[in-house]
């Protein structure tokens, strides 16, 4: 592996090698937290609290990269993560009142995040459940893009690409308590 993907690779312990004859397509082994040690930073009781709460996260995302970054990042806050490959398979995974919080990237294949979304908080309607704090997880982040996905319902957009901070003081919208 060369260049950009080994340097990003190596930032979040991703190994992996180029097939020969070079070209756009590379293979990834990886491990959540492998090569990564438990960041030290201020908001540790943060980290030791969620850990014992037993939160459950949906993470939708199409691109494995992305999604083992999150999935890594929410692990490591104590959530428990089911992963999803996009809108449909996330949708196929929902069920309302089992999930305290959900991450859908916006652009995936067969079925978008905000139609995903929407569907999600219908059935969660339906139910009487209550609804998750939702995160739209997206490059597309301009003003008007944010108002959209906060007037569909999100509680929130999470640019990409985003940090573990970027997450975490989005997380303390729904758990306070949990600041440090």
């Amino acid at each position: 592996m060369s260049g950009l993907a080994a340097r990003i690779g190596r930032v979040f312990g991703f190994g992996g090698t180029w097939p020969s004859g070079g070209g756009n397509r590379f293979a990834v082994r990886a491990s959540a937290g492998a090569g990564v040690p438990e960041p030290a930073y201020a908001d540790a009781a943060v980290a030791h609290a969620m850990r014992r709460s037993g939160l459950t996260a949906l993470v939708a995302d199409d691109s494995t990269i992305n999604c083992t970054i999150l999935r890594t990042f929410l692990e490591r806050l104590g959530f428990h993560v089911v992963s999803a490959e996009d809108g449909a398979e996330a949708l196929d995974r929902w069920v309302p009142g089992e999930f305290d919080l959900i991450c859908l990237d916006i652009e995936m294949p067969r079925l978008d995040g905000l139609t995903a979304f929407r569907a999600m908080k219908s059935e969660t309607e339906r139910s009487g459940a209550e609804m998750p704090l939702a995160l739209a997880v997206t490059i597309n982040a301009m003003s008007q893009e944010v108002t959209g996905y906060l007037q569909a319902g999100f509680d929130a957009c999470l640019p990409k690409p985003f940090s573990r901070t970027d997450l975490v003081q989005l997380l303390r919208q729904r758990w306070p308590q949990l600041a440090a």
